[in-house]
């Protein structure tokens, strides 16, 4: 059995406010003592462990953490059935269970703060509360992932701030946390090139960077090419559809693993930038590609395995995208409702089969 007395005393101490010092004058300890209770590197008496018990209100199991075990293992599934997940209201609902059973769990902390960033319509109504939260992910958690996501999460609220009139928020609050960030040279993915090849997880390391490399390439390509003015249309197509080459050249089985719905919505792109340009004939066509792969898509079965010459072998789950993530209803929603389409591509022919395809 899995002994969690140490980082128990820790953590009910700092729910009372207390110093080590303070708890060790009540069990007549030196403070030294409950240093080393906390790191666990010694543990007290068992005699004083219903005094110990007492004094924070709780049983001396719970001291002992003799039912952590199995609210470790329901906390990791909810953490795993949430970041399945891409319905905003089925994420809130986990992160919101879950703040009130475990409020001082940093894993938790921070996907409700993802929570109130990402979907509060009023972004000002939870302004004390994500603060308090990231202060204390930032002051007390020992994880840098987690600290990370959490400056991570601050940026895109302070961004979201930024824009309001007159808000004491300002782009160089962002720019304060984007400068304490680490250089993507620095991240964990990285080091895979430091691995033995001889290791079976290393290809496993190598192909895992590679995705991750592909997808922040397309999250700056698209968000600078699409959004800038600086660029022309032509020249944003032209990248556009260079980059669709290289990621079918680089999925030449077409099964696009982790980046599937990337590549779905860049066909998006490409058909949105030749309609900007007056070609409707090209519009269409990447428009029924995008349509085609997202019934693929959802027509997969949740487990594949890709057979590209640099992904042989690795099996794709589905659910990396989210359990809920029906690609026919987003691309149905783009066509029919975001994208500023004319009446003329709307009432073609071959546009509307496609809308019959995605119902």
């Amino acid at each position: 059995m899995t002994i969690y007395l140490g980082e128990n005393i820790k953590r009910l101490r700092r729910e009372k406010e207390l110093t080590q010092e303070t708890l060790a004058e009540f069990l007549g300890v030196t403070f030294q003592s409950i240093s080393n209770w906390e790191r666990g590197e010694s543990f007290p008496d068992i005699t004083m462990l219903p005094e110990i018990a007492g004094f924070f209100k709780v049983s001396v199991d719970e001291l002992l953490g003799v039912n952590r075990a199995a609210e470790e293992k329901y906390i990791e599934t909810k953490i795993q059935e949430y970041d399945n997940l891409t319905d905003h209201n089925l994420m809130q609902a986990i992160a919101e269970e879950l703040m009130k059973k475990y409020p001082n769990d940093f894993r938790v902390q921070i996907r409700q703060l993802a929570c109130l960033v990402r979907f509060s319509p009023d972004k000002e109504a939870v302004f004390q509360e994500v603060h308090r939260i990231y202060n204390n992910i930032q002051q007390n958690c020992t994880d840098d992932r987690i600290r990370i996501k959490a400056k991570r999460a601050m940026i895109e609220y302070y961004r979201a701030l930024s824009d309001k009139n007159n808000h004491h928020i300002t782009m160089e609050d962002c720019k304060k946390i984007i400068a304490e960030m680490p250089d993507m040279r620095d991240s964990r993915e990285m080091f895979c090139f430091y691995n033995d090849k001889n290791d079976i997880e290393y290809n496993n390391e190598i192909r895992k960077t590679l995705e991750e490399q592909f997808l922040l390439l397309h999250t700056v390509f698209s968000h600078t090419f699409f959004y800038d003015e600086r660029f022309s249309d032509n020249w944003a197509l032209d990248a556009f559809l260079k980059e669709l080459d290289f990621l079918n050249f680089v999925y030449d089985d077409g099964n696009y693993g982790k980046m599937w719905r990337t590549v779905i919505y860049l066909y998006g792109f490409i058909g949105m930038r030749y309609h900007k340009l007056g070609d409707n004939k090209n519009a269409l066509d990447y428009f029924r590609k995008m349509c085609d792969l997202a019934i693929q898509f959802d027509n997969m079965d949740r487990i594949t395995v890709m057979h590209s010459v640099l992904f042989e072998g690795k099996d794709f789950d589905k659910h990396t995208l989210g359990s809920t993530y029906c690609a026919k209803s987003h691309i149905k929603e783009l066509l029919t409702e975001k994208y500023p389409l004319s009446e003329e591509i709307k009432n073609a022919p071959q546009f509307q089969t496609m809308i019959s395809l995605l119902q």
